[in-house]
């Protein structure tokens, strides 16, 4: 179920922390539900973005039991989203719950220092793809979805080459309008809507063996990657009335989960995916493997990883002390900077 039904409203949510606040534009909260049986209840992520912001973290700790809540989608696994609105109307918040919230997603949505990977064909055999291959077998939601047992009113296109692949409606897609749902007549009301802006859809693959673009192989690699690009894009078209010369289409290396999946968003709309050193547009994918159809075997492949995630504890096991001194000096260094200007301007 929804994080927020059966008569439960934020005032069940006790805080812990505030793990980001972008002057109230933005904040991730970690707490937990207030425990109903004898065991500790797991932990839940707080997403808000958006509104008049509160100036402080602790006025928006305070006014979480007031906000009135309406559910804007359900992902059918730990996702929820609403819209949270502060009773006394000030300002209005997008609002994402995880709940529970896995070790990685905490992690994930914690500021932290990021480090540069390269990652050559040995180090991604010895030390990427067993982490893959083990991360790859504790995703179990994305079986429902490419088998269509849940998330069917978000799909738009099953076909495709080889096993195939489903196109579904992101569900970080906050803006799309509600009720999500595959009859006709509703979807007919999308075409050229205001909100098709932040168009963001996904291609997944139903092919177990195909974690990322490293599994890619060949024309056959290449045409999966046409054909998944077609799809997102007549989708695009028919469904949104977006063209394709507004579209980017892109994997992304490392992705968030491991099977393989294609992202399709408008070229206007930046989001932090859009890296040069994480996304690789289709076409350029497909064009590389129809070169050398073992490109991404062999290829290194540059991105970044987050201190303290698995990843990056096993490709740098010797660095990240060096790291860590690195970064407490530069922090000394500016406080040192802080310090030495308060002492010049209180001299003035």
């Amino acid at each position: 179920m929804a994080a927020f039904e059966g008569g439960r409203g934020l005032d069940a949510f006790e805080a812990e922390r505030v793990l980001s606040f972008d002057n109230g534009r933005a904040a991730t909260i970690l707490g937990r539900f207030h425990s109903t049986g004898d065991g500790e209840s797991a932990p839940v992520l707080l997403k808000l973005s958006l509104a008049s912001p509160f100036t402080t973290p602790d006025e928006l700790l305070q006014g979480l039991a007031g906000m009135d809540l309406t559910l804007t989608n359900y992902s059918g696994a730990e996702y929820s989203y609403y819209d949270a609105e502060v009773t006394s109307g000030l300002c209005r918040y997008a609002m994402e719950v995880i709940s529970p919230a896995s070790q990685r997603q905490i992690t994930r949505a914690t500021p932290v220092e990021r480090y540069m990977v390269e990652e050559t064909e040995e180090v991604f055999r010895e030390v990427v793809l067993p982490y893959q291959q083990h991360q790859a077998g504790k995703i179990k939601w994305i079986e429902s979805v490419v088998s269509l047992k849940t998330e069917a009113e978000r799909n738009l296109f099953i076909g495709g080459s080889g096993l195939g692949f489903v196109v579904n409606i992101d569900t970080k897609w906050t803006s799309h309008a509600r009720p999500i749902s595959a009859d006709p007549t509703v979807r007919a009301g999308w075409h050229k809507a205001p909100w098709t802006k932040d168009l963001y859809l996904l291609a997944i693959s139903r092919d177990p063996s195909l974690l990322s673009l490293r599994d890619l192989r060949g024309e056959e690699g290449a045409e999966l990657c046409d054909s998944m690009r077609q799809a997102l894009e007549d989708c695009a078209r028919t469904v949104y009335g977006v063209p394709k010369r507004k579209l980017r289409i892109f994997f992304h290396y490392q992705p968030q989960f491991y099977r393989l999946h294609a992202h399709c968003t408008t070229c206007n709309f930046v989001n932090p995916g859009c890296e040069v050193e994480r996304a690789h547009l289709l076409t350029t994918v497909a064009a590389n493997l129809r070169q050398d159809g073992a490109y991404y075997e062999k290829a290194t492949l540059v991105y970044t990883v987050r201190e303290g995630e698995t990843l990056c504890k096993k490709l740098f096991p010797g660095e990240l002390e060096e790291l860590a001194h690195h970064q407490e000096a530069s922090q000394r260094m500016a406080a040192g900077d802080e310090e030495a200007r308060a002492a010049a301007a209180a001299a003035d």
